[in-house]
């Protein structure tokens, strides 16, 4: 929570599950539902297709977390940084919202992972 603004915001599609945008507005709640959606278990590995591997790159110009397969993102954590701090956080995990960054990631060479197996 000490990494959020006091009026952070956060918004994720649900991965699609959801039927609707997701949006969070309190410091509390969105470390509560960021220590969830990171949190590895076997039914997220199932709906992902197995073990994915965390990278951290930019993405529209901010910092975020990629997670992916060899040949295919699966869900992306964009961060908004406003005087040192996460002001907004965004995820994506629907993959008909997913195609164009994919599609970059499989023309580019990576970095190692964060977390080669998650």
């Amino acid at each position: 929570m000490a990494l959020l603004t006091d009026d952070a915001t956060a918004i994720s599609d649900g991965a699609g599950l959801a039927g609707k945008i997701l949006r969070y507005a309190a410091p509390e709640r969105i470390a509560a539902v960021l220590r969830a959606a990171f949190k590895p278990t076997p039914a997220k590995r199932r709906l992902a297709g197995g073990a994915l591997a965390m990278y951290a790159g930019v993405v529209n110009g901010s910092p975020a977390v990629i997670a992916a397969h060899p040949d295919r993102v699966v869900g992306v954590v964009v961060l908004e940084v406003r005087a040192g701090k996460i002001s907004a956080v965004r995820a994506i995990a629907a993959p008909d919202r997913l195609g164009r960054l994919t599609e970059q990631w499989r023309e580019r060479a990576h970095t190692d992972p964060l977390i080669a197996s998650w």
